[in-house]
């Protein structure tokens, strides 16, 4: 039933959201469709359901009314900002901190962390929507918004004024920065970045043009710390831990997916991994039954209570639910019909999966995206193994200059495939609006899994109808 209410949910949330109807018309619209139900099935259940769909409904337009904040216009125009940083993203060639939901970029590198007071002197701006190499509208002020973010100030001039205390978030990220410089000092630039951000997400040291790599490539996922890297972790951590007792290893291996995901930052598709790996471990522990659409489904839920503009606008959240959904619902669906079974399916019907995603957001679909994707699912291991035995052995010397330097060959023959895959053209798609991403998948799923979901059609209205006429009413 929690798929049923995650529907209602965002049914309502859309309302509100996108098509900017008052909550009174809600209201009317769901008494209206609850009323219709009820009357269609008159049984108890059904008048209960449809009480349930109304105050459902409701919360998903209230939910998203009420994180909805005005953005204060005093906070616009030449500041000097003085307060606590609550996040830090190094770059190559900049830092970017958050103060008092302020987004200040500097072009030189700030020894700051977060808890850390600092001093900002800069013109905070409002943030802008902007058009993509590919006329794609990006609308950066929601997204900011979805992170809390009012405005932006560019090229600022940062001093840190005092050191923070003792915080999570502030452990976590020394932790992110400590294992990005272990890598820099024994893995060549630019695959020590790549190293950080598959094993840490730490993003700071993957330069621009290496991102577009990947990006044209179609591999840009695995840069950051995404659900498939969370399992492999845990697949390695868990076979470490196989000498203890089940719910021993399985204590200790959900603790340590809950610390990587904290010190890759927090990032949509890591906390998304993360949510479903700690369902599936407690599954484990309480000897439930795990399911991944459900897991799935919590964390939908969790990111829409945390923040709703997060699941209508942030597009690393979008591509992390879709892939997670072809793995687990629409891959077993096919991968029986291909003859390689997983490689293929992975490679080739993940692409066509999210073409119509493709198509709203970006346009790019790269043509030589399966090839680079089945190497990457090699590779990708290999090097997450690889630095984690490096930080294992950091300490010896000897030890972990061997390991960087065959970390580093071979992370420089995949950037050489990367680069002659690249040589290929690209393909652009033509746009399609949300509208039309909608009414894609909805289309898909009801092809596909049409007798799936005319089973579960039947069961429901089996369950709802009166027994004394349940059968009759059944067979018309």
């Amino acid at each position: 039933m929690i798929e049923l209410f995650t529907i209602m949910l965002l049914t309502g949330a859309v309302l509100y959201h996108t098509l900017q109807l008052s909550l009174l018309t809600i209201l009317i619209i769901s008494a209206l469709t609850s009323a219709f139900f009820f009357i269609y099935f008159l049984s108890p259940k059904a008048l209960i359901l449809s009480l349930c769909m109304i105050f459902t409904i409701m919360l998903g337009a209230v939910t998203v009314w009420f994180h909805q904040e005005p953005i204060p216009k005093n906070i616009f125009g030449k500041k000097t900002i003085v307060g606590a940083v609550h996040t830090v993203d190094r770059r190559l060639d900049k830092t970017i901190v958050t103060v008092e939901h302020i987004q200040i970029t500097t072009t030189s590198q700030i020894d700051a962390l977060p808890g850390d007071t600092i001093k900002a002197i800069g013109v905070v701006e409002q943030p802008k929507d902007f058009m993509t190499n590919t006329d794609r509208l990006f609308p950066y002020q929601n997204y900011l918004l979805s992170k809390g973010i009012y405005g932006i100030v560019k090229n600022a001039d940062v001093t840190v004024l005092f050191k923070g205390h003792f915080s999570l978030n502030r452990i976590a990220t020394k932790i992110r920065f400590g294992i990005a410089t272990i890598f820099k000092r024994y893995i060549r630039f630019p695959v020590d970045g790549i190293v950080a951000g598959m094993l840490v997400g730490y993003q700071g040291g993957v330069p621009k043009n290496i991102q577009d790599l990947f990006r044209t490539t179609g591999v840009l996922h695995v840069l950051v710390l995404s659900g498939e890297n969370i399992t492999l972790l845990a697949t390695f951590l868990f076979a470490i831990l196989k000498v203890l007792p089940f719910k021993v290893k399985t204590f200790f291996t959900g603790i340590a997916v809950i610390l990587i995901v904290f010190i890759s930052g927090a990032g949509v598709a890591a906390v998304r991994a993360g949510i479903m790996a700690a369902v599936m471990l407690s599954s484990g522990i309480f000897k439930r039954t795990y399911s991944p659409f459900r897991a799935l489904t919590l964390s939908i839920l969790f990111f829409f209570f945390i923040s709703p503009e997060t699941v209508f606008i942030d597009p690393g959240f979008h591509l992390s639910v879709l892939a997670t959904l072809f793995m687990i619902v629409v891959a077993p669906k096919v991968q029986p019909s291909m003859k390689y079974g997983e490689v293929v399916v992975l490679a080739i019907g993940m692409p066509l999966f999210m073409l119509p995603y493709t198509m709203y957001f970006s346009g790019l679909l790269s043509s030589v995206s399966p090839f680079a994707n089945i190497m990457m699912m090699v590779i990708t291991p290999v090097l997450m193994l690889a630095g984690a035995l490096l930080l294992c052995v950091s300490w010896l010397t000897p030890f972990a200059q061997i390991v960087g330097t065959v970390t580093s060959m071979a992370g420089s023959i995949i950037l050489k495939v990367l680069h002659f895959l690249n040589t290929f053209p690209q393909l652009n798609t033509p746009p399609i609006d949300w509208r039309g991403v909608l009414a894609s998948y909805l289309l898909f799923f009801s092809i596909v899994f049409r007798k799936e979901l005319t089973q579960f059609w039947c069961e429901r209205r089996n369950s709802f109808l009166p027994h004394s006429n349940s059968s009759e009413r059944g067979n018309q």
